[in-house]
This record gives structure tokens, sequence and C-alpha cells, in this order.
């Protein structure tokens, strides 16, 4: 057991490294080579290692825009449906079906089922255990599946470790289809959608992202252009690319040696790693589409596409327009969630399909009138409040008023104090106002005074109403479950800090 995931990654990339001949490194692996593999047979185990999951606090993410797709998951999730605290295995196979993120491509997802002959006593009757594999790494050219036992499993991590162990063990890879097919034919829409752009507007990739429910496209463009010319842009690359889905082109991939006259004079991108030596991996769209390096999985032919679609455009640069865009089945699920969507506004509406935006408009327009209608009245009725409290405050000759002021929220109390302090002047009152649903003890408070008193009773306050609230400078305001049936002893105690 290695102490950490970094360590663990480190020792099967170097146990590997050792074996080499048995491996095929990544670049050349069978998923790479036959993109529609779902399964492999009789892969052998090349090395192996394991760590315990730590969950991570979640933190802020730096230098990332919302649409990204995040990385796959650096260890394996508790929501996996893995033992927990999962253990987690790097593995190494002498081949694999499962791609290893990179490329702007999420890793692949599947089982693997480990058989031995020589058997171990909590496998199943025919001798195996399966794992789930969560996550697969590039870790310097060596393909890492990180997987776990199922929760469900009869074996246990001694039974895994025993069978690891056997030189006779064979592996059978199984995909998890839906995902790969899915990630393989937005990766292959990108490709087509940059091909195009640039081959036949001038238009450039600067980047993109595939992410797991829409993808998108930034392209570099000119600072002058603008929304409509640039859909306009847009609305032809869609044409042409469309076209050529219809067409089914073939997409394949092929090796090219970086001194090959072909690599240097026909290649889209040649943006190659650090150090990276043989052949590379180019992926041709044909008809003299695309030529372009990747690692990633794709389609055999452009037909498997069916249909990409522009959904919007938004320029987040001077010089860089973000198009998303979807196709095949998710382009379906998109369109499918978009009617059922049109569908139940068209009930609740009460409208036709052609009427929808005019009606919604209409409604937005009837709740500002009656949201400043409100506003009106709020001011009407919070003047006549802060009246009777500084009367009352008057006539008893303090400056302390508590108050149950209703069914109103925090804003409400916020206005009624303002004029209320307003009304005193110079003079510093301690104010306590509480409301909520009429017949509920739940709800707000607010309190106001001076800056000492409140800031020292705050927290307090907050307690006795069985609540938590914040403020400072003489404002302290919160929520509580019991603000009415506390408020005299909240009272009580006010007056006795006073």
């Amino acid at each position: 057991m290695f102490p950490s995931r970094k360590d663990a990654l480190r020792h099967v990339s170097e146990s590997a490294k050792t074996n080499a001949e048995k491996l095929v490194k990544c670049g050349n692996l069978a998923c790479q080579h036959d993109s529609l593999l779902q399964t492999l047979s009789s892969a052998k185990i090349v090395s192996y290692a394991s760590f315990e999951f730590e969950e991570k606090k979640p933190g802020k993410k730096k230098g990332k825009n919302k649409g990204e797709p995040c990385q796959s998951a650096q260890v394996v999730t508790k929501a996996s449906g893995c033992n927990t605290p999962p253990i987690v295995y790097a593995i190494t196979l002498s081949d694999s079906i499962f791609f290893p993120e990179g490329g702007g491509q999420f890793a692949d997802h599947g089982t693997l089922r480990l058989t031995s002959k020589n058997g171990v006593d909590s496998c199943d009757e025919e001798g195996r255990i399966e794992l789930f594999v969560q996550d697969a790494q590039n870790v310097d050219d060596i393909c890492v599946l990180l997987c776990c036992l199922p929760a469900e499993s009869g074996s246990t991590p001694e039974d895994l470790a025993m069978m690891l162990k056997h030189s006779d063990v064979t592996v059978d890879q199984t995909l998890d289809w839906e995902r790969r097919y899915d990630q393989m034919t937005q990766h292959s829409g990108q490709h087509l959608c940059s091909a195009v752009a640039l081959s036949d507007f001038d238009v450039g990739t600067h980047s993109f992202s595939l992410g797991e429910k829409i993808s998108y496209i930034d392209f570099a463009v000119e600072e002058s252009w603008n929304r409509d010319h640039a859909s306009n842009v847009f609305a032809e690359i869609e044409k042409k690319v469309n076209a050529h889905i219809r067409d089914n082109i073939p997409m394949k991939p092929q090796w090219l040696e970086k001194n090959d006259p072909l690599f240097e004079s026909k290649v889209r991108s040649r943006l190659l790693p650090d150090g990276l030596e043989g052949p590379i991996r180019i992926v041709e769209i044909g008809n003299g589409i695309d030529l372009n390096t990747c690692c990633g999985t794709h389609v055999p032919v452009l037909g498997h596409l069916q249909m990409i679609k522009f959904f919007r455009m938004e320029k987040v640069k001077p010089t860089i327009f973000r198009v998303y865009f979807a196709a095949a089945k998710r382009l379906t699920l998109i369109m499918d969630d978009m009617y059922d969507t049109q569908a139940k506004l068209t009930k609740i509406l009460a409208c036709t399909e052609a009427e929808q935006v005019m009606r919604l408009r209409q409604l937005l327009d009837d709740k500002r009138d009656r949201d400043r209608k409100i506003e009106t009245l709020n001011d009407k009725l919070s003047t006549c409040h802060s009246k009777e409290i500084i009367e009352e405050c008057r006539a008893r000759r303090v400056n302390f008023s508590v108050v149950d002021l209703g069914d109103v929220d925090i804003g409400y109390m916020t206005l009624v104090s303002t004029k209320v302090l307003d009304g005193f002047g110079n003079e510093k009152p301690t104010l306590l106002f509480v409301g909520g649903e009429d017949g509920s003890d739940e709800g707000s408070f607010l309190l106001l005074g001076n800056k000492v008193i409140v800031d020292k009773v705050g927290k307090e306050v907050a307690n006795m109403f069985d609540g938590r609230g914040g403020g400072k400078n003489g404002k302290f305001q919160g929520k509580g479950l019991r603000v009415r049936s506390s408020l005299e002893l909240v009272k009580q105690f006010l007056l006795s800090t006073m």
C-alpha cells in the first residue's frame, strides 16, 4: 500500500518501463487503433500498486471557465459504488481499450474482469474478480488504470492482492460504451468544425472544451467582428460541416514521423509534448478536409455524428467567439429536453409555441409593474410603522423598541429601521424587529443600536432565538426557529444590558 496516489502512479509507471516489451505505450493503444472496440480479452497485468482514497476538501478553482470540463477524478470517489473508504488500485496492462485522459477528452470508465486458473477462495465460481475502472491516466506514456472493488463484491482487498500475484492472471476489459461514444462523437465533431472553419473561412481555433453535457470551441476572429457578422459566418460553417457528415467521409488515425514531408506541410496542428519520440499519431478526415495531431478516440466515418448543431455564441474576448455545439446522440437528448420544456411551457402559459416569447415578456412586464406598486405600498406602510414606533418611544420616554412586524422579510425590517433612525436624529435607539409567516415561530430578526452593546450581545440574541446571524457596527441580523416565543425573553435580556 503506497501512502499517496502520486507515489502509486510513479511506482506502476517505473515498474512498467522495466517490462516495456510486455506493454503497448500511450499513442499506440488498442483504443487508439480501433475506437469502436468495446471489449478486449486476455490482457496481462504488467504492474500494479494500491493506495487509500483520501477525500479532498472542495476548493475554489482558479483559471477555469464554467463551461470547461473538470479533469477526470484523481481518485475513485465514493459515488462510484466502490467500498468505503475504497482502496484504489493503479494497474497497467499489456494493452488497453481504456483511453487515458488527454487531448481535451475525458478518461474512459468501465470494468476489468481478472481470471486466474489457480483461483482465489472469494472469487466467483469461475475464479474471477471484477473491478470498476473509474479513471485512466497517461503517466510518462504509460496508460495507468485507477480501479476499485465494487461495493457489492464478495471479494476483499486481500483476495485481490493474492490474485494480482499470480502470473497466470488474464484480464478482460469492458468499456462504458455510452460514455466513450458520447465523448468520441463530440471530439470528432470538434475536429470537423475546427477544420472547416480554418480551411474554408480562415477562422482558427484558439481552444476547445468537451464538457459532459455541452461542448464549445473558442474561435479566433478579427476584433472588428460584430455579432451579426459572426452569426452569419458560423451559420455557414455549420451548414458545410453537416454537408460533410451527410457525405459520410472516412475519419481514421495514421502515424507519421516528425520529419515526414506530409507532417511538415499538411498537418493542421503540430503542437507536441516535450520529449515525444517515435511516430506521431495523426487523425485524418478524408477528401483533404483535415490532418491533425491527436491522441483521442474518433469515429471511423462522419456519419456517426448524425448532425452538428451550434446552440449559442458569445464573445468572451475581443478576438474570441465561443460557440457551443453538440453532435450525435447528445444532440438528440438536448433536443428532447428542449421539446419537453417547450411542451410544459405551452401548458403552463396556455398559449401556442409561437406565442411563448411574447407571453413571457408580457408576464415579466406585469411582474415589474406589480413590484413597483408593492415597493410604493411598502414605503407607505413602513412610514406608518416607523411613526408608530417613534411616537411610542417618545410617549414612554425610552430609546428602546421591540416589535413583531408580522409577515415581512429582512428587507422590510431594514426599511422601517432606517426611517426610525432618521426620526430620532442624533439619538441612538436600540431596535429589535422580528418577522415571519403568520402562525409560525420561525422567522428573521434585526437588532440595531449602540455599536458596543449590539456587537457584544448579537450572537447571544441569535442563540436565544435558536438561530444564527451576523453583523457589525451596531447592526446584527439573522434567522431563528423561535423568534416569537422567545421575543419577551430576549426583550428582558436586552433591557438588562442597558
